[in-house]
This record gives C-alpha cells, sequence and structure tokens, in this order.
C-alpha cells in the first residue's frame, strides 16, 4: 500500500500462539522420531567396538601361542598378573602394561572394557576386564604348597592349541560377568555350564547376553559373532545364562 505521501509501508505479521504450539508439536514428534534411532545407532556402534576388541584379543592370542612354543595363554597367577594386566585388588587400578598378552595390544585398556558394559560393581579401583577366557579347558593349575600355607602359590599354564579338534566351534574368549550374590561385576574365568551348575543350590551363569540379548564370543580360529543363549536354562534378571548346555559343548576343545 502507498500513504499520501507515496511512501510504502510494511506490514509486520508476528507468529499467533496457535502457530507457535503447532511448531512446538511438530519439534516434538519428529525428536520423539529421532531420538530412538540415534539411541539404537548408538548402541549398534557399541557393539561394534566389542566386536573389535574381541578381534584384537584375537590377534594377542595368536601372536602369544606363536611366541611360546604353540601354547594358549594362561588366565593368571597368584601374583595377581592376568592375560589382560597387573591386578592388585579392588583398591587398586590394574596395570594394562603387565598383563600376559598387554604388549599385544600396545598395553591399551579399552582393548578389554565392553563399551556396553557400564552398570557393573568395581572388581578394582578403575574398570578391570569386561571378558572371560575358556581356562577350565585350555588351562592347567599348577599349584605351589597348600591353599591355607603362608607361602601358597600358583599358576595357569596354556595347553597347546593344537588340542582343538574344531576351533571353529571352540570358544575362547567372551562377553562375562557374575553376581555372586550381589550386584552384577566383571569376571575373567569363563566357567562352564556343566562346573557352573555343578553344586545345588549354588548354580550360577557366567555368559553375560548384555547385547540386545545376545554375547560377543571369540572362537578358536579367530572369528568373532554374537550368540543367542542356550534355550534348557532361563536367562536370569542380570541377562546371566548359558552358550550351550552342560555337555560344554563350545568348551570342550576335544570333540
Amino acid at each position: 500500500m502507498k500513504t499520501k505521501r507515496g511512501m510504502n509501508t510494511k506490514k509486520n505479521k508476528a507468529f499467533t500462539l496457535i502457530e507457535l504450539l503447532v511448531v512446538i508439536a511438530i519439534i516434538g514428534i519428529l525428536a520423539g522420531l529421532l531420538l530412538p534411532t540415534l539411541a539404537r545407532a548408538k548402541m549398534v556402534a557399541k557393539s561394534a567396538q566389542n566386536k573389535n576388541n574381541l578381534k584384537q584379543i584375537a590377534g594377542a592370542f595368536s601372536m602369544y601361542s606363536d611366541d611360546h612354543g604353540g601354547l594358549a595363554v594362561g588366565i593368571g597367577e597368584s601374583s595377581g598378573r592376568y592375560f589382560f594386566g597387573q591386578y592388585n585388588g579392588v583398591g587398586s587400578e590394574v596395570d594394562y602394561s603387565g598383563g600376559y598378552l598387554s604388549e599385544y595390544v600396545n598395553h591399551s585398556e579399552k582393548v578389554w572394557q565392553d563399551p556396553v558394559f557400564n552398570a557393573f560393581s568395581k572388581r578394582g579401583k578403575k574398570r578391570t576386564c569386561s571378558y572371560a577366557f575358556n581356562s577350565h579347558y585350555l588351562n592347567e593349575m599348577e599349584e605351589n604348597g597348600n591353599w591355607w600355607d603362608p607361602g601358597y602359590s600358583y599358576v595357569y599354564r596354556g595347553l597347546d592349541t593344537q588340542i582343538m579338534e574344531s576351533p571353529v566351534e571352540t570358544v575362547l574368549f567372551g562377553d562375562s560377568a557374575r553376581n555372586w550374590m550381589g550386584p552384577v561385576e566383571e569376571n575373567w574365568f569363563w566357567t562352564p555350564p556343566s562346573q557352573a551348575r555343578a553344586w545345588p543350590g549354588w548354580e550360577t551363569a557366567y555368559t553375560h547376553f548384555r547385547h540386545n540379548g545376545k554375547a560377543t564370543v571369540l572362537w578358536g580360529d579367530g572369528h568373532v559373532e554374537m550368540v543367542a543363549p542356550d534355550q534348557t536354562y532361563p536367562v536370569n534378571d542380570d541377562q546371566l545364562g548359558y552358550i550351550c548346555d552342560t555337555n560344554d559343548r563350545f568348551f570342550k576343545p576335544v570333540k
């Protein structure tokens, strides 16, 4: 429009309250659609990192075996030295440079930590290790003295990896945890089902199905996959269960 003086005028128009409410509602709907997608993408990324961790552990296991005459790594010893680092108890941080496999993973601590596994009771001052090793079948325990003696010591010795008749279906490492009458905490001994259920009334489970109901498993041939729980025994409220029955078919190296 033009005024009597022939000058243009501008007509300003603000958003009405109804229009603002509509815009806010649309933004809310879009956010509601987007957030679950972002959460799923984040979970997928963490699961991918977890798989990558176990692939690095596979390489470390293989290189250790090559350097030690074909023997599997030992899980640990009474001095506190474990495959992942030097563990000195709940009041101390793990020294990730002091483990049997440390030099083969560039002394990394992240390799041993599943990014999904955050709700746990700390076994050390900080994180320790999210994965357990099939030590029951791939190690032998050597003891020095009796456990009640002051000078008692022990060490787990790795067995020859050639005993694995079918490496493709023999587990090495996997997602693990334990809940010994308390909160879920990290676990490093992947106790097979036959041993976990050996004492009536004290049955427990050590495979942790924390990745959308599945566990990440590293097999003897080096491949990594997500495994669903065996249905013989139900998974408990802490997502702990078994990947096979008490026949231990995925743990026994001799088929």
